[in-house]
Parts: structure tokens; C-alpha cells; sequence
């Protein structure tokens, strides 16, 4: 098929061009970060919860977000602005082609540097005496590799609609800030309009659900269900717009999805919730980006 021609070309490139090692190297160094601070924190061998804290922290809301999104924030802008679109039209692939086969090469890129992470963490925990059980690796692995394909969906989505690297870049930039440093405050303000105080440990459902939209929210929520205590944020924002108290502040499991809920779990916060926010990042920015990309004038 066309487009299977375009993802291996472009894949092909990736190799040649070195971005795959480059990536690779960065998240296995990551891991030795990651491995250090864990053992920092603890007597003797680590954890592999205390691996996973620190992944989620340094790997989950600042790494792989970002590199997803520098990898393919010019998958289809830097070819739209080199005139190499032109020469790909004249092999008989279309839009729908390049798409496609640019998503599934530049996903493969991530998928394959999140799995050599996962198993680099895998190793260095039976290394150091810490063996990981295999269903919590490999739920650990599938959320990494699902936030990895969330945010390769973003970029390739807002690259489809960018005429140009810097509006690209500002796409990937932006949506980056938005999820980091805004998406937060933002749900806080809109819980603070309705109800005229910030929201506590058990806010309303609805509340924990908007910020669970946030796919770099919805990985750390599930890191936390995965090893059952509270990761903080880089920004902490909790503390600054939510009303906690000081006993949320000592790392306990107090902001755990579990634990700001009376009774079971609905489903939209659930597990499977993740899996399907994490999913529709991934899909729909695509299918927006597509739409405008086969609207495009590309003269």
C-alpha cells in the first residue's frame, strides 16, 4: 500500500538521520537519572514504585511529552515547506498516504524509545535486587506507550494544519503550556466560579474528571493507581489552587483518584477512563489535522 511506502521512507530517515538513537540514548540516560534519585530516597534496593514516581515526574510530564512533540511537530509542515510534498504527489501517494504513513513512522520512533525505556527500568530493577512484578511492568509500559502515541497524535495533528515550522512550533509550544501550566488553574477557576471557594480533597466528579482530560494528568493518575501513593507534579499546582490542608503535602496517598471519591471509583475515572483519554489524544488531533491538511491549498 502508498502509505506504507511513505512510514517506511520516513522511518528509514529517522534511522539514518540518527533521531531514533538520539532518543533512545536520552531516555535510557533518564532512567540512570530516574535510577539515582530513586535510591536516594531509599535504604538499600529501590523500589519499582520509587522508580515510577520519579519517571512520572521528569519522564511522564517533561520527556516524553516534549520529545514526542519535537519529533513530529514537522512531520508534514517541513515537508509542506520544502516542496517535498510535490515530489511525493508525483509518486501516486496522496494526502491520506502521507498521513498516515508519517503518523505510523513517527509513532514507531516513540513506541520503540518508550519500550527500550520500560525494559531499561525492568532491567536496572532486577539488577539492584528489585525485580518488578510482570503485570505491573506491563501496565506500566502500556500507559507510557500510550502517552508517547497521545502526544505524537498532537504533533503530527497540529503539523497536518501548520504551513509553516514556526507555526508548527508554536502549535506544539502552545498545547504543551496548555497542559502543564494552564489546564489546571484553568479547571480550578471554573470550580471556584460555581461554587465560590476552591475545590478540597473530595471535590465533585466532575471536577477530577475534567482534570483527568489532561493526558499528562490522566498518565500521573494512573502511575498513582499503579503503585498506590501520590506523585506530585513539577508545578505542584494542587497546593496552589486546590484546598488540601497540610496533610497532602506529606506524600501520602490522600490525592489518589481512589481516595478523593466517596465509595468505588465511577467509571469515568477509572483505569479504562485513562486508557480512552490517552486514545482520543492520540486519534482526534489527527483526524483534525487530516481534515484541514486535505483542505489545504499546497501551492
Amino acid at each position: 500500500m502508498s502509505w506504507q511506502l511513505v512510514a517506511r521512507k520516513d522511518f528509514e530517515d529517522a534511522i539514518r538521520s540518527w533521531m531514533l538513537w538520539a532518543i533512545i540514548s536520552v531516555f535510557v540516560t533518564l532512567m540512570v537519572i530516574v535510577t539515582a534519585g530513586a535510591n536516594a530516597n531509599t535504604e538499600g534496593a529501590p523500589e519499582f514504585a520509587e522508580f515510577v514516581n520519579f519517571f512520572t515526574t521528569l519522564g511522564g510530564e517533561l520527556l516524553i511529552p516534549l520529545t514526542a512533540l519535537m519529533v513530529g511537530y514537522l512531520a508534514i509542515t517541513g515537508e509542506r515547506q520544502s516542496g517535498s510534498l510535490r515530489l511525493l504527489f508525483g509518486l501516486t501517494h496522496d494526502r491520506r498516504d502521507v498521513m498516515i504513513g508519517k503518523l505510523t513512522s513517527r509513532a514507531g520512533v516513540m513506541v520503540i524509545a518508550a519500550l527500550v525505556t520500560c525494559v531499561t527500568a525492568g532491567v536496572m530493577g532486577i539488577v539492584l535486587g528489585s525485580p518488578v512484578p510482570l503485570d505491573t511492568f506491563l501496565v506500566f509500559t502500556g500507559f507510557t506507550v500510550l502517552l508517547a502515541l497521545s502526544f505524537i497524535g498532537i504533533a503530527i495533528g497540529v503539523s497536518a494544519r501548520s504551513a509553516t515550522r514556526m507555526r508548527s512550533m508554536g502549535g506544539v509550544i502552545g498545547s504543551y503550556v496548555l497542559f502543564v501550566v494552564l489546564w489546571q488553574p484553568i479547571v480550578a477557576g471554573i470550580h471556584y466560579l460555581s461554587y465560590g471557594e476552591l475545590a478540597g480533597l473530595e471535590p465533585p466528579e466532575w471536577y477530577l474528571f475534567a482534570k483527568l482530560l489532561n493526558p499528562i494528568e490522566a498518565y500521573r493518575q494512573a502511575m498513582m493507581l499503579l503503585i498506590d501513593e501520590t506523585v506530585f507534579g513539577l508545578f505542584g499546582w494542587e497546593f496552589m489552587v486546590e484546598n488540601l490542608g497540610e496533610g497532602a503535602q506529606d506524600g501520602s496517598a490522600e490525592l489518589m483518584l481512589t481516595n478523593r471519591v466517596a465509595g468505588d471509583l465511577p467509571i469515568y475515572l477509572s483505569e479504562w477512563a485513562i486508557v480512552v483519554v490517552l486514545l482520543v489524544w492520540f486519534v482526534v488531533p489527527v483526524a483534525l489535522g487530516y481534515r484541514a491538511f486535505e483542505n489545504a491549498d499546497l501551492n
